[in-house]
């Protein structure tokens, strides 16, 4: 534990991760002083978790805020309705989970996907989880931890893709976070009065659903790349054009093949692999000719 906790916090890493995955540690600025911020006002009978929390009922310009708290609004609701202890609880255990999921997931899923493509994937998260907050009964929506669940099943399914055991510890480690969310989302939804947190449980069901059908989708459109191009990568597979692994004879012979198909039955006979190939072949063979040496 110790030695996932130095590889995730080391310093010289921290500055590489910022360069290269900079929505990941944004975020996480991000959610850390707008939390510290809320946890004063709260602490002061300020009701700012309820100000920046979601709620479709009542609307208000703070709510569009709500995926940077991790406080649930408090019973009263109002100003001076009292602070407490079990929420404040609850929030610091949440704030952990989905701070902790952006660290340790974050920049491999955005490595994966690139910076805008998680961007969207967050966008996409808080649009279904106030969607599915909005057809609960008390409407309230708070927290990334739809987000945060993305990011551990996405990060997961990645490593499942590439098989490779050392990072063992890791996923083991994000398995143990994405448990942790889902406990304290039943436990939370169970046992507290305030019917915000029952949208918790549809933030643990929103991110795994959006993290398995945006991985098989991505999957798909590599796939359809690597056929329209003949080349590309899928997963950390790589696929490299035919023409590359035939000699010039090969190449020669199948070209002559194909322009002797071309004279008997016209161009349209040529499918588009054939015709890719011609293509290819034809810019690799130029070459050869023209290097010929001039009298």
């Amino acid at each position: 534990m110790s030695r996932l906790a130095t590889s995730i916090l080391k310093r010289d890493q921290m500055v590489e991760r910022m360069a290269a995955h900079p929505l990941s540690l944004s975020l996480g600025a991000v959610i850390v002083f707008a939390q510290a911020a809320i946890y004063v006002c709260e602490i002061a009978n300020i009701p700012f978790g309820t100000m920046l929390a979601l709620n479709l009922s009542e609307p208000n310009p703070g709510g569009l805020l709500f995926a940077f708290t991790h406080y649930a609004p408090l019973a009263g609701d109002e100003l001076g309705s009292g602070f407490s202890a079990m929420d404040f609880l609850v929030s610091v255990t949440l704030f952990l989970v989905c701070g902790l999921s952006l660290l340790s997931s974050g920049p491999a899923v955005e490595h994966y996907y690139g910076t805008r493509k998680t961007a969207a994937a967050f966008v996409l998260c808080m649009i279904g989880h106030a969607s599915i907050a909005a057809a609960l009964p008390y409407k309230y929506a708070f927290s990334t931890l739809s987000f945060a669940t993305f990011l551990i099943v996405t990060s997961l399914l990645v490593q499942l893709e590439r098989r490779e055991t050392r990072v063992e510890t890791q996923n083991d480690f994000r398995m143990a976070l994405l448990f942790a969310a889902v406990v304290l989302a039943t436990m939370s939804a169970a046992f507290r009065e305030h019917g915000s947190y029952d949208s918790l449980l549809a933030a643990v069901a929103v991110g795994p659903a959006f993290a398995v059908v945006g991985f098989v989708l991505n999957w798909k459109l590599q796939m359809r790349a690597v056929r329209l191009k003949g080349q590309g990568k899928v997963g950390n597979l790589y696929f490299v054009e035919e023409i590359d692994l035939l000699t010039r004879n090969e190449i020669q012979d199948r070209m002559d093949r194909l322009l002797e198909k071309i004279a008997t039955h016209g161009m349209d006979s040529l499918d588009a692999e054939d015709q890719r190939f011609l293509k290819s072949a034809s810019r690799r063979l130029k070459p050869s000719e023209t290097e010929e040496p001039t009298r």
